[in-house]
């Protein structure tokens, strides 16, 4: 008896260590050691493991024979890990142990003391960029700059990143649509706003990347959905407290800048305001908020028929995209805008919210003349438009994203952004059409045109985005349901009137009408989407979904009556017309992942029920389309400098509303627009390369990356000149368009010159097919299908040249050959060199003042079409003086535009007509300014080195 006691004693005390053992599980840290040199894995190597509170020993390992190592922590916090290795430089890191995950610091490279001694190493270039996977990631301290520079400074410096002249962001030749600030969307539409006034000293990493949409990054399955984001990693001590900007300027003729943000953080919690008056068009307003409001393929997010939300972009006429959010160089502006952030997380950051508020206003006064050249079969017909516009557009918007953590395995995240939008426009236009014939600017004229529109239109916008997600106990099943919703409304009033004169026959048209238009669309989408692992490295995915998308115009065009008011409806310029899709869609794919290389390919297949309807002529037409959407990633990692990635997708694109109703739009009574209601959707077909690579030791980057997109059902123009040149445009549906573009980025570092210079490649092809169609003083009538390829190629250099407290000098010549051509006349066929240099400098002279310039050289070849001298060369100037123990006070004395020659200029081929706009934009001013750079947060820790010691650190 007592033996079986003793015997269920202990075998129970068993079951207690067993449960005990299974709930707290031991604290580990591994990783690797390597010879940065040569790549080697170095074994027996020194690992030593320290509490960061008191240097007490916690543990002791030697790498085995592959390098790698793992050591136990008796207790979550801080530690130091200590690597040594005979000959070469000590490395120390930081790591936080937070929880009872694995913490893997990756592969230590050990630098051997003989290239210690080497210049790069002094100065600190080693580590400068990291790759892993899909993100190359930039230690800010690494890339010097100036006292007070802020992030678009920084960003400067940074291997293959640019600004261009706009102020967008170019990484890796891609435009950056997404700046994030710790992971967190920051006044997202308005990147200007955190380049401009955040502060480069308070970054301490820059990370870029493909941003992969939720469900990708959640299942691990690439839909091939993705964005280019910046994300910008705050130094801890940056955490705390509270920092920002301060700048306030008074100019000559008038101008004055002023601008401010404030950020107070504390800890996951971010708190920032902004707000901006001006009228120097330093700043702009806006990126992607005209997405969320117009109507048309462009300024519109939209759901696809596999129920994912996109935004498109456009060359729309709509009045109501004449203002954008953002000031393009065009006409002078003034600027109000402001907004507010806010940002945390709690509850053991099991909630997670963000959100951000936005305001403004602009008003915008233009006066400019274009010049277009449209090739027909036997002539070219020029036109040359004198336009004057006074705009204000105002709009509000707010968007946020709230995420519950439920438990360890499910969550919930509900994400919407919503805006108000007013416009009012006064525009004015006179035109004359004179047909070339052979001879350029010898011509016979055809018509002349005088037309006045006074406008106002509105637009509200609600986007939103529920998700649900769970993780099951079996590594790699999950389940999301995703339910989005997508509504527009847009209403606009244009009072038009025109005189047109047609010299021969002598013909006058008058117009005087008042229009109204509403735009309306409401969408739903859900979706359901199933992962299942077949094996360690092959996964399932599994997915189905509904979408429906209901679109209504109705635009009504009255002429006056008898009582002089507008009250006859003209029935040509009027529609009231119906657009709804019903879609079903179902998919799946298979990814496989192993060590260095993970692919996935699949297919959606979809059935879409369409229905148009024609209120006013009480008829409605219905089909249905199935659709095939293959897919496919191959991703390969051959270190973790380099990554090749390949990828295909298939997508549709449908007509909006504005394409298929049958309304004959006659705000330009020279360019008439008529709807087809018969077009199909199109298809897209598209193929993306990659390709980077980074030497760490010689400082060397290679980034290339191509895409391909070919499209069936393409819906593209179809042209018909009638006498006196006035065109009607329709739509049609045709095969063989493509666009393509490619860039190759190349950078290295002269060692002894400490010269960073750089080589860049790009192309950007596009092929159209479209129809033309003339009418003779006969009236017969002549049709040609045309081919059109309009291409440009691009070569530039950049050469940076920077020293730490002295001198800055960054100069960045290119050229670009612009090639187009169209088959159904040649000799209009336009090629033309143009080239954009920039030079950016400065000098840091005693007392704290510091002298800058940029130097901005454009030259535009002359052509038969366009003689004119199009050239400018734009010189700025400053000089400064810092005040204050830390420099955060300056006073700026700063002259735009030297020479007086800034002149605004735009030229574009596209289809069959080249165009070429000048306009009036800011010209020469000088201004004083005060810009406070103010920190009010504790200083960042430091670890010293042993003495006679080196020490290479990283943070955890």
């Amino acid at each position: 008896m007592y033996m079986n006691i003793k015997s269920i004693l202990t075998f129970l005390c068993f079951l207690v260590f067993v449960q005990y053992s299974s709930v707290a599980r031991p604290l580990v840290i591994k990783g690797g050691v390597v010879d940065t040199i040569n790549q080697k894995t170095l074994a027996r190597a020194s690992v030593t493991l320290l509490r960061a509170a008191d240097s007490v020993l916690i543990a002791f390992t030697r790498t085995k024979e592959d390098g790698s190592f793992e050591l136990h922590p008796t207790a979550l916090g801080k530690y130091i890990l200590m690597t040594t290795f005979p000959n070469f430089v000590d490395y120390v890191e930081v790591v936080n142990v937070k929880d009872s995950n694995t913490i893997n610091v990756g592969r230590i490279g050990l630098i051997s003391r003989s290239h210690l001694l080497t210049e790069f190493v002094l100065k600190q270039q080693v580590g400068a960029i990291k790759i892993k996977g899909d993100t190359t990631e930039y230690m800010a301290d690494s890339f010097k700059v100036k006292d007070n520079a802020n992030v678009e400074d920084l960003l400067r410096r940074l291997p293959g990143m640019q600004i261009d002249k706009d102020g967008n962001v170019i990484a890796q030749g891609e435009k950056v649509e997404k700046i994030l600030v710790d992971g967190e969307e920051f006044f997202s539409d308005d990147p200007a706003v955190v380049t401009k006034n955040l502060q480069a000293n308070a970054i301490a990493k820059v990370q870029v990347f493909d941003k992969k949409s939720d469900q990708a990054q959640f299942t691990g399955i690439d839909d091939g959905q993705k964005t280019k984001t910046i994300n910008l990693e705050l130094k801890e001590d940056r955490k705390k407290g509270y920092f920002g900007k301060v700048d306030a300027g008074v100019g000559t003729d008038g101008y004055y800048q002023g601008q401010g943000m404030i950020n107070a953080f504390k800890g996951k919690r971010q708190l920032s305001v902004f707000g901006i008056a001006s009228n120097t068009g330093q700043v702009g307003l806006g990126w992607q908020d005209r997405d969320k409001f117009g109507s048309g393929r462009g300024g519109v997010t939209e759901i696809t028929d596999g129920g994912d939300m996109v935004t498109y972009t456009s060359n729309s006429n709509d009045p109501f995209q004449s203002w954008d959010g953002k000031y393009n160089g065009q006409g002078l502006p003034t600027v109000w805008t402001g907004g507010l952030h806010y940002a945390d997380k709690w509850n053991q950051d099991k909630d997670h919210l963000t959100a951000n508020y936005r305001a403004a206003k602009q008003n915008v006064d233009i006066q400019g003349i274009t010049t277009g050249v449209t090739t027909l079969d036997s002539s070219l017909m020029l036109n040359k438009q004198q336009k004057t516009q006074t705009s204000t557009g105002q709009r509000h918007s707010i968007d946020m994203m709230y995420e519950r953590k439920i438990d360890s395995t499910s969550s919930i995240k509900f994400s919407m952004d919503a805006g108000y939008k007013s416009t009012q426009t006064n525009s004015t236009y006179n035109t004359d059409v004179t047909d070339t014939l052979t001879q350029l600017h010898k011509a016979e004229v055809l018509s002349n045109s005088f037309r006045k529109i006074i406008g106002d239109a509105t637009a509200q916008a609600v986007n939103s985005d529920l998700i649900y997600r769970k993780k099951f106990a079996k590594k790699g099943r999950t389940l999301s349901i995703d339910l989005k919703e997508n509504y527009t409304d847009t209403h606009n009033t244009d009072t038009l009137h025109s005189h047109t004169t047609i010299m021969t026959p002598n013909l006058q048209s008058y117009i005087n009408q008042y229009k109204t238009g509403q735009d309306n669309k409401l969408a739903f989408a859900s979706k359901i989407t199933y992962t299942e692992p077949l094996s360690k490295v092959a996964f399932l995915e599994l997915n189905y979904g509904t979408t429906i998308n209901n679109s209504s115009s109705t635009r009504k065009s009255y002429d006056t009556g008898t009582s002089g008011k507008y009250d006859v409806l003209d029935s040509l310029y009027s529609s009231n017309y119906k657009f709804n899709i019903f879609t079903n869609t179902g998919g799946v794919a298979v990814r496989f992942v192993f060590k260095n290389v993970n692919f996935s390919f699949g297919s959606d297949i979809s059935n879409s029920a369409y229905k148009r309807s024609d209120v006013t002529l009480h008829k409605d037409t219905t089909y249905n389309y199935n659709n095939f959407f293959p897919k496919a990633t191959f991703r390969f990692n051959h270190d973790k400098q380099s990554s090749v990635v390949l990828s295909y997708a298939g997508s549709t694109q449908q007509p909006t509303i504005d394409e298929i109703q049958p309304l004959h739009d006659n705000t330009n009574p020279l360019n008439i627009a008529v709807g087809n209601p018969t077009l199909k959707p199109e298809f897209h077909n598209s193929f993306t390369a990659r390709y980077n690579n980074y030497k760490i030791l010689t400082n060397r980057y290679l980034w290339t990356s191509a895409s391909l997109n070919y499209i069936n059902d393409a819906i593209s123009l179809s042209d018909t000149v009638y006498l006196g040149g006035i065109h009607h445009y329709s739509y049609t549906n045709i095969n063989g368009n493509y666009n393509a573009w490619g860039f190759f980025g190349y950078g290295f570092k002269l060692q002894k010159l400490d010269l960073q210079m750089g080589i860049r490649l790009g192309t950007s092809i596009n092929h159209l097919n479209n129809f033309v169609n003339t009418y003779d003083n006969a009236f017969k009538l002549t049709s040609k299908a045309n081919i059109n390829d309009n291409n440009s190629y691009t070569f530039g250099l950049d050469f940076n040249y920077y020293k730490d407290k002295k001198y800055s000098f960054e100069f960045r010549p290119g050229i670009a050959y612009n090639d187009n051509h169209a088959t159904i006349n040649t000799t209009a066929n336009t090629s033309y060199l143009s080239s954009d240099n920039e030079f950016t400098g400065s000098l840091q002279l005693p007392y704290k003042f510091e002298l800058g310039t940029t130097v901005e050289w454009f030259l535009r070849q002359q052509t038969k079409i366009f003689p004119t001298n199009n050239n400018v060369l734009r010189w700025n100037a400053y000089l400064s003086k810092k005040f204050l123990k830390t420099s955060e006070l300056e006073l700026r004395a700063y002259v735009f535009d030297i020479l007086n020659q800034n002149k605004g200029y735009d030229r574009i081929a596209q289809n069959n007509i080249t165009t070429e706009d000048t306009y009036n934009t800011i010209s020469r001013y000088g201004m004083l300014s005060l810009i406070w750079n103010f920190n009010k947060t504790p200083g960042a820790s430091a670890m010293s080195a042993p003495a006679g010691g080196q020490i290479r650190m990283r943070r955890h």
